[in-house]
């Protein structure tokens, strides 16, 4: 909290006349939720509070705990005040666990000022005798489902607030969102103005395009933008295998310990390294866990004196788990972005932000480095916002849900597309085609409008055209006392009665085996149980920004802050096999000696979406390669000698490489479950959107005159 910053001196300052120029709902609506603070606002709040209630559209980009939520809410809040409460703001987050928080948070200001709120998410459904309220808080699936219900409070949405957006900017949700609020805009009359957009981030990396973005159709928002992040203080610790990161907690002398990671496996497997760690209670913390299991994790590892949880970017957000004395990220995570949300959530000492890197492998401690590094500098990545037409398709089964006789007009499907420039009609029309033939709709020609199909019906059963996310719990269901506990990719092969399972930091013993299903009770824990195997994309491909950083570290020698011995030794090492003096457009190549030959390494720290095009391009000209494993963003394999002279220098030449093998690229980019019903065409589109976006193709060109340099070692 700014100590200046008293409400009425930040009005002032941010264009209110005068001290009794301000609005009685706005100074009532200050004092409901700042008493606690003295009514002193935050930077951010003394930045927005004033546009936001004169009904700009913005974007808040804050620090973590810097009163983000406040700076949108409490504007809005007085506006409804001001409208007689006959306004309702929709209030959207990516977790039921961050809603649950948040609900927590604004339930006791919102009934000072008389205004009621409500929750709807999978695990609370909407109450019908909530059509009176004032702000209601959901997820995008949740809206997506009250939207084919036509719950009559939507008609009264005058305001959206998209908290933590980097979470869904550049992926499937995301476009879903925006498709959710022109449904909204759709529901108004022509006359009515939009409804007024609100955006919270602690980081973003285009801003500006992240405006345009959001705000699809409708006039734009203004970025705020106020740098509350504590000076980041990282501590490095090497560990020679997971079994060494008991003694990094013990020598903390923390009580309260966050480890991150980046997969729920890596959570199952860290947990049962943590077993018995005395006096720490140890807790899981991950996306799969029911309701019950995530609200106990959260309340007894924020209870319990001495207690340690490992999670993956569930907790990454702002959910109330007390106060956290350090951050361990026990691998890097896959953006600066998540680097700041993840070291945010404690770890606070004099100032500054505390977290210890736990590398385990060079390429690993070299990551830690840049991304720290980058972090301090205020640069984070730039993510391309996709043009998603899978998620066109899922709309479209979601707006026929709620239609009477499940049919949608053609000019309904313009209309849910119209503000959105990257979808013409002719895509409209193919995409219509297409899912006419896979009978998911069924045409009918005389009054231009389609029909549920026959392989729509059981989309509409289990709920899944409300959806975009791909993961969605695929397997065997898990059932206790009568409920289901998960669904869960649980190896077919050791499902057996007596059979002991390891899942949400817990050990379930199977009593009874059924088609597709098992039943399960706790148990006491054992040295090797059943274990889910989780599959999917484990993160994002390097970015060129972090794997540039890594390459500046090596090339410039630079001196990192924070190394213990282990890693310091290590890092010497590495750089002692890069020659001095290189200026930074060289690529490293090591020549491995085999049996038969050499093996190549070409150390071009490109990125993980440019190697792969720099791949495709030297292939194009006669020269095989591969990515090199687990470092596909800083280097490539070869069997031969690789000539970046044969690059083409017409970035053009390559861009048409890459659209004629689009296809090779999916598995680098977000896609979401409706993407195979999509046209050739469309499926291409989806993919290029994210593959050309930005320099990629550029840093790519520039590599043609890059002079290779011939290194003594293999770096990792």
């Amino acid at each position: 909290m700014t100590k200046d910053q008293s409400w009425q001196d930040a009005l002032l300052r941010s264009g209110f006349e005068s001290k009794t120029d301000t609005p009685v709902s706005l100074r009532t609506t200050i004092s409901a939720f700042l008493h606690r603070y003295h009514n002193q606002l935050t930077d951010i709040q003394a930045e927005a509070v004033q546009p936001i209630y004169k009904g700009e559209n913005a974007i808040l980009i804050s620090g973590t705990a810097s009163g983000k939520t406040e700076a949108a809410v409490i504007p809005i809040v007085a506006r409804i005040i001001d409208r007689k409460k006959s306004s309702v703001c929709l209030y959207l987050a990516p977790t039921r666990a961050l809603l649950n928080d948040l609900y927590r948070r604004l339930q006791a200001p919102l009934h000072q000022l008389g205004m009621q709120l409500a929750i709807r998410h999978g695990d609370r459904p909407l109450k019908s005798g909530d059509e009176g309220l004032s702000l209601l808080l959901t997820t995008p699936e949740s809206l997506d489902v009250l939207l084919s219900k036509t719950h009559p409070c939507l008609a009264k949405v005058g305001f959206i607030v998209c908290d933590e957006i980097h979470q869904v900017l550049g992926t499937p949700r995301g476009s879903q969102l925006l498709f959710l609020i022109q449904r909204l805009k759709l529901l108004k009359p022509q006359c009515e103005v939009a409804p007024q957009r609100v955006a919270l981030s602690a980081t973003l990396g285009n801003p500006d395009e992240v405006s345009s973005w959001f705000c699809a159709g409708d006039r734009p928002a203004k970025v705020f933008s106020v740098g509350q992040q504590r000076p980041l203080a990282p501590e490095f610790r090497w560990i020679g295998s997971p079994s060494e990161l008991r003694d990094v907690i013990r020598t903390s002398r923390a009580k309260k310990v966050l480890i991150f990671v980046n997969s729920r496996r890596v959570c199952d497997s860290l947990f049962l390294e943590l077993q018995n760690l005395l006096p720490y209670r140890v807790f899981i913390h991950y996306s799969t866990l029911s309701k019950q299991q995530r609200e106990y994790v959260e309340s007894q590892f924020k209870l319990s004196e001495y207690s340690v949880c490992v999670a993956t970017s569930t907790l990454e957000l702002g959910i109330d788990i007390g106060s956290i004395e350090v951050i361990i990220l026990y691998e890097p995570p896959n953006s600066v972005t998540n680097l700041l949300q993840r070291v945010g959530r404690g770890g606070r000492r004099v100032g500054e932000t505390w977290a210890i890197m736990t590398p385990s492998t060079d390429l690993q401690l070299l990551s830690f480095c840049a991304l720290t590094s980058l972090a301090q500098e205020g640069l984070v990545e730039a993510v391309p916002p996709g043009q998603f037409f899978s998620v066109v398709v899922q709309q479209m089964f979601s707006y026929i849900a709620g239609k009477r006789n499940y049919r949608m007009h053609e000019q309904e499907a313009l209309d849910l597309c119209s503000s959105f420039s990257w979808i013409g009609q002719d895509d409209i029309t193919l995409l219509l085609g297409q899912l006419c033939r896979l009978r998911y709709l069924r045409p009918e020609t005389e009054w231009s409008s389609y029909q549920m199909g026959a392989n729509l019906g059981p989309l509409f059963n289990d709920s899944a055209i409300h959806s975009n996310i791909a993961d969605r719990g695929s397997g065997i269901q898990v059932l206790h006392e009568g409920r289901l506990l998960a669904t869960l990719p649980l190896p077919a092969s050791q499902i057996k009665l007596g059979a002991i399972m390891l899942y949400a930091g817990r050990f379930w013993k199977i009593v009874s085996v059924g088609d597709g299903r098992v039943t399960v009770r706790p148990n006491s824990p054992c040295d090797s149980p059943i274990r889910p195997r989780y599959g999917g994309r484990s993160g994002s491909p390097m970015s060129a920004l972090v794997a540039q950083r890594i390459k500046s570290i090596l090339y410039e020698r630079k001196v990192i802050d924070g190394l213990e011995d282990t890693s310091a030794a290590r890092m010497a090492g590495l750089i002692s096999n890069v020659p001095a003096g290189l200026y930074g457009g060289e690529v490293l190549e090591y020549r491995h000696l085999t049996e038969t030959g050499f093996d190549y390494y070409y150390y071009t720290f490109a990125g993980g979406l440019e190697n792969s095009v720099l791949q495709l391009a030297l292939s194009e000209n006669g020269y095989q390669c591969q990515l090199m494993r687990n470092a596909e963003g800083i280097a490539l394999h070869a069997s031969m000698p690789l000539d970046f002279e044969a690059i083409p220098d017409n970035e053009d030449s390559i861009v048409g490489a890459v659209r004629n093998n689009w296809q090779r690229f999916r598995s680098l980019v977000n896609s979401g479950p409706f993407y195979e019903l999509l046209p050739t065409a469309l499926k291409k589109k989806e993919i290029l959107s994210q593959v050309l976006y930005g320099p990629t193709v550029a840093n790519v060109t520039r590599l043609k005159v890059a002079r290779v340099v011939t290194i003594p070692a293999r770096l990792f």
